[in-house]
């Protein structure tokens, strides 16, 4: 049998049993050893998906997932390059005939085993899914920051060697967003929040961040005004959820000619943005979306990484409650850079 954390859609979880699966065709079984936690986990359980298909419930959820390739037949090793016992990294899309799929996010339970999500002990394997082999010597809750830092290194796409960027947002994916454009040549980096992120300001600083900056207490255009001699940053990345109020901001920090690279989810419409700014400041525009999982395996594996500084905080399968708790509801006295489940 397989325990697994099940979302049911309406704000309410519950652990369940399922059977152990056995490989598909052309696919496989993985043992799940770590899962990293989200916050479109939050969003997973309050009854929302982050996808234009939707998504469906009960559900087991959890995207970010490393594991070992527990069951595999010999055809679908030799295609995929892995061997029963590998640890591997599992690229949460899924493309398919009938459309893409993202795993922990829109199968039901009632689809196929229903293990198809990371907070479990095991994971189905489908046919199309992509796994890229990790390294050894580190532990799988570390790992799991493969995931944030697979979007990250799309997000960076504008940053050139020795640029000035500015991250918006200490959450996790900033924090993955710190050294992926540290990884990709930029000479300075700061990181902007509010007096609420004070914890994660300072780690941001542990994990490669140059200057931080508190919104709420300084003002943050004179800061890098001063911290770039009136240059201002070349690239400005907003990592932020929730207010739309940093896109704004972005493009008061990035200098003429520069970029601004949108990824962080809002709560609502963008209010007071000047379209002027565009064309007159000729400031590019990017979407932050994109997922690059074999280039933050690869960045990883070479050790350019520091996964131990941005591991966070690691519970049990058991211990869920707490993690999840950590995760949707910190608090000044309780805070982390990332939450992770260790299942091995």
């Amino acid at each position: 049998m397989s325990r697994a954390i099940v979302f049911s859609g309406d704000k309410t979880w519950e652990e369940r049993e399922f059977a152990e699966p056995d490989p598909p065709t052309d696919g496989a079984v993985l043992r799940v050893e770590a899962t990293g936690l989200c916050h479109s986990d939050v969003d997973h359980f309050r009854g929302n998906i982050h996808t234009s298909w939707g998504g469906a419930f009960p559900s087991v959820p959890g995207h970010e997932i490393v594991g070992r390739i527990d069951k595999i037949r010999p055809a679908t090793a030799a295609e995929w390059g892995v061997d029963e016992g590998d640890r591997v990294a599992v690229r949460e899309l899924l493309i398919t005939p009938e459309g893409n799929r993202i795993y922990g996010h829109d199968f039901s339970i009632h689809e196929g085993s229903g293990l198809y999500g990371g907070f479990a002990e095991h994971l189905e394997l489908l046919p199309g899914s992509k796994v890229y082999r990790l390294r050894e010597d580190r532990p799988a809750d570390e790992l799991t920051f493969f995931e944030p830092l697979s979007c990250a290194v799309t997000w960076v796409a504008p940053v050139r060697q020795s640029d000035i960027v500015v991250v918006e947002g200490p959450g996790h994916m900033g924090m993955a967003t710190i050294v992926a454009a540290r990884a990709a040549g930029a000479s300075t980096i700061v990181v902007t929040g509010t007096a609420r992120d004070h914890f994660r300001l300072d780690h941001a600083l542990r994990v490669g961040a140059d200057h931080t900056i508190d919104v709420e207490n300084d003002d943050a255009v004179d800061r890098v005004r001063e911290i770039t001699n009136g240059q201002m940053a070349d690239v400005v990345i907003d990592a932020a959820s929730g207010s739309s109020v940093t896109v704004n901001l972005a493009m008061d920090l990035v200098r003429k000619g520069g970029h601004v690279v949108v990824a962080g989810m809002k709560d609502g419409p963008l209010v007071g943005f000047h379209p002027d700014w565009i064309p007159t400041r000729r400031i590019t525009l990017h979407p932050g979306a994109g997922l690059d999982t074999e280039r933050a395996v690869d960045l990883i594996n070479a050790g350019k990484i520091p996964t131990a500084d941005l591991l966070g905080d690691s519970f049990s399968l058991d211990g869920f409650a707490d993690a999840f708790s950590l995760l949707a509801e910190r608090t000044s006295q309780r805070d982390s850079i990332r939450v992770a489940l260790n299942l091995s």
